[in-house]
């Protein structure tokens, strides 16, 4: 397969797959959920909205028609239709080829999808609870009690559950194999597994202390000697002879100090249990001769993102071929603090894996008796932003309704919806009106930092990482500062960078920090804990000459877990600029972004805005309401038919966005109305040369005045313009 450099971060070149973003768009087709006569009028209407790309769950459980013997080891198999006509994968690859389609084989094993025990065989979550997840007592933990409550998690790298996993992977690859693309079919993306996460079950204390890990020698005390080699370099207060003395911890004390590492690293050893798995089903599809194919997994949320299920890490476990996406659900009408979770994600993504794309993008919604519907316009709304923040495709999920999910697209009996539009323009912006759309680059003011260890204080106590709607605050405390209380910190910087009219770009150091050199000024979420490699890069970007904001508590100890001297040491001035070396430090203990969504401290955004607009370049688009946005509606609170009563809600806070993209054919720039009211937008450039702006749906032309433009743009909508410059 060839290779080529492709601009897939703001920041780095990397070296990437060839991927062609036209080839990527897809959505989720279930053929095992349809009628096998609708299954080509389906399919027909994803050809036509221009998607090239069928994704599909090939569920273990649903092809499982008998159990295990010794000609059956994965158990008695339908993949013919057999026993059931909707089982017939074979005819449906049939279909997908004959239609000039492409195909994302995702056989898990594990498949979550609404499906009881997640699509895993009964006779596997149900059995030996000796290879399941164990959690800090030593219980197995409970499994995907979604459709049905029973069942455990096994354990990921149980050679048991391997070996379940290689004659599963067998069966599948003896289908997988002849209709790779590379072998002149049309499969091209195979899915590793989906949302490796212990199914959710990944807080720490929860998982995994099943004896294969956690035994003298076992994987955990493998990870500790890849990492430290030596029992007399592991960083903790309590000393050991050997490093298969060490006990995997089973409590989360009320204070972490220079003890951290010790915990750290059980949050580390998740990372690298999970991204071992990963890798160990790649190399089972290997050994079958299913090469030259892009491998890919998925990611769920995690707040914060990236603990334990770590972005490159889990890429990179995927092969040098190998992708990893995220999977977005966002409910109707998409608030601002759901765009903003998206936007800092997909950020993230930018700065640390190869390529930038959604595995599953909501489309529709869990129920089929619906209290309301999911709109086009949203899902419109809901895809221009992701597009605008660096994401180059998009898979949606669900194509169309099935058990437990109903307004997709299409019907189960082929009938096409509004939102089928969607799709089609959407896929039409990028991949046709938009020239050259995968070298486009989001152009960016700043830098935020993503330190892990920060970020890992905040999972400590977490019970619950994968609800992403909520951030736990409280213990561990780490010298007085609650756990949780830096993510938070994290999340709101984006939001105050967005109100006052600028874009953050993301470093996470751990990862690289050669994009910090290029840094206009760089915001740190303070913590009172510090990656090494983070202190290192930041001390000598600011003592070479870079500007520092740290917003909140000031580092006192890096990821060992000692004593620090960060920059020296917090400086006497709050808020006021300090030289340090070459550079300035700015320190505001008590933080810029540790609000709440809609509500941001308006002189926390006064300071920023004054400190950015003084130290630094003019932003490289600016979009701001020309008036404060303001609409009636019902008190809260109040009962309308019995209460009744309306109200004024003003909006003082700047909730438009506006992103430039730049490639080497097409300066496009995208401004995005978070309102639930339409508003007129300011939108000026830094680049004296921009003269005007084409709207990509309408055609319709907007030339600058004075350096700006008005544009209208509806509640919760976006609009995609073409920059016009003078010929130089």
């Amino acid at each position: 397969m060839l290779w080529r450099l492709q601009l897939f971060s703001i920041y780095n070149l990397f070296m990437s797959p060839t991927l062609d973003s036209a080839n990527v768009f897809g959505a989720e087709i279930q053929y095992f959920r349809l009628e096998p006569r609708y299954w080509k009028p389906v399919l027909q209407h994803l050809k036509n909205a221009g998607l090239k790309n069928v994704t599909t769950y090939v569920q273990w459980a649903t092809h499982l028609v008998g159990p295990p013997d010794a000609e059956h080891p994965a158990g008695v198999l339908d993949f013919e239709g057999k026993t059931d006509p909707r089982l017939n994968l074979l005819h449906f690859l049939d279909l997908v080829q004959e239609m000039g389609l492409e195909l994302n084989f995702r056989c898990g094993p594990f498949c979550c999808n609404e499906m009881v025990h997640g699509a895993y065989p009964a006779w596997l979550v149900m059995g030996d609870p000796d290879m399941m997840v164990w959690d800090y007592q030593n219980r197995a933990t409970q499994g995907y009690w979604i459709a049905r409550r029973e069942g455990s998690q096994p354990s990921y790298l149980h050679p048991v559950y391997l070996n379940w996993c290689r004659k599963w992977i067998v069966e599948v690859d003896r289908i997988i194999q002849p209709r790779l693309k590379s072998n002149g079919g049309f499969i091209t993306m195979v899915n590793l597994d989906n949302e490796v996460s212990y199914i959710v079950q990944d807080g720490f204390l929860t998982s995994d202390y099943n004896p294969v890990n956690v035994c003298s020698g076992g994987f955990y005390h493998q990870f500790l000697t890849e990492k430290y080699g030596s029992p007399d370099a592991l960083p903790y207060p309590i000393k050991y002879a050997a490093i298969e003395d060490v006990p995997a911890p089973r409590a989360v004390p009320e204070l972490v100090g220079e003890d951290f590492a010790y915990y750290s690293d059980w949050c580390e050893f998740k990372t690298w249990a999970m991204a071992r798995y990963i890798a160990e089903l790649r190399q089972m599809h290997e050994s079958n001769g299913v090469k030259e194919v892009t491998f890919m997994t998925n990611f769920n949320p995690h707040r914060p993102e990236g603990v334990p299920t770590r972005m490159p890490d889990f890429e990179k476990a995927t092969g040098p071929l190998g992708i990893a996406g995220y999977d977005f659900y966002r409910g109707t009408f998409m608030s601002y603090s759901g765009y903003q979770s998206m936007a800092r994600v997909l950020k993230l993504m930018n700065a640390t894996l190869r390529y930038t794309w959604s595995a599953e993008f909501m489309s529709g919604t869990w129920e089929r008796v619906l209290s309301s519907r999911v709109s086009d316009d949203h899902m419109r709304f809901m895809a221009l932003c992701a597009l605008a923040q660096g994401c180059k495709a998009l898979s949606w999920f669900m194509f169309h309704d099935r058990d437990c999910w109903g307004d997709s697209p299409v019907g189960t009996h082929g009938h096409a919806r509004p939102s089928l539009e969607v799709l089609r323009d959407v896929k039409k912006l990028a991949c046709e009106t938009i020239k050259g759309w995968d070298t486009l680059v989001p152009k960016t003011d700043l830098t935020i930092i993503y330190d892990l260890t920060s970020h890992q204080h905040s999972y400590l106590g977490d019970p619950s990482p994968c609800n992403d709607n909520a951030l736990y605050i409280g213990e561990p405390f780490v010298d007085g500062e609650k756990c949780g209380q830096a993510s938070l910190e994290y999340e709101g910087l984006f939001r105050v960078v967005e109100h006052v009219g600028r874009q953050a770009a993301v470093v996470d150091p751990v990862h690289s920090s050669a994009a910090l050199s290029d840094a206009a000024i760089v915001l740190l979420p303070g913590a009172p804990v510090i990656h090494q490699k983070t202190a290192q890069a930041l001390e000598e970007y600011v003592f070479g000459g870079g500007k520092l904001i740290v917003s909140g508590p000031w580092p006192g100890r890096e990821n060992s877990g000692a004593r620090i001297r960060f920059l020296g040491s917090a400086p006497a001035q709050v808020g006021e600029k300090v030289a340090f070396g070459k550079g300035y430090i700015w320190w505001v203990p008590a933080g810029l972004g540790s609000g709440q969504p809609e509500l941001d401290s308006l002189d926390s955004i006064s300071w920023l805005r004054n400190v950015l607009d003084r130290e630094t370049p003019a932003p490289h688009v600016r979009a701001e309401p020309e008036t404060d946005v303001s609409w009636v509606n019902w008190n809260d609170g109040k009962n309308m038919k019995s209460e009744g009563g309306v109200r004024t809600y003003i909006q003082p806070r700047n909730l438009l966005t506006a992103v430039l993209q730049e490639g080497p054919e097409d300066s496009v720039l995208f401004v995005l109305n978070h309102y639930p009211e339409a508003s007129r937008a300011s939108v000026s450039f830094a680049d004296d040369r921009v003269t005007g702006l084409v709207d990509l749906e309408t055609g319709e032309s907007h030339q600058l005045a004075s350096g700006a433009a008005g544009l209208d743009i509806d509640r919760k909508s976006a609009r995609v313009y073409r920059v016009l410059r003078e010929e130089t």
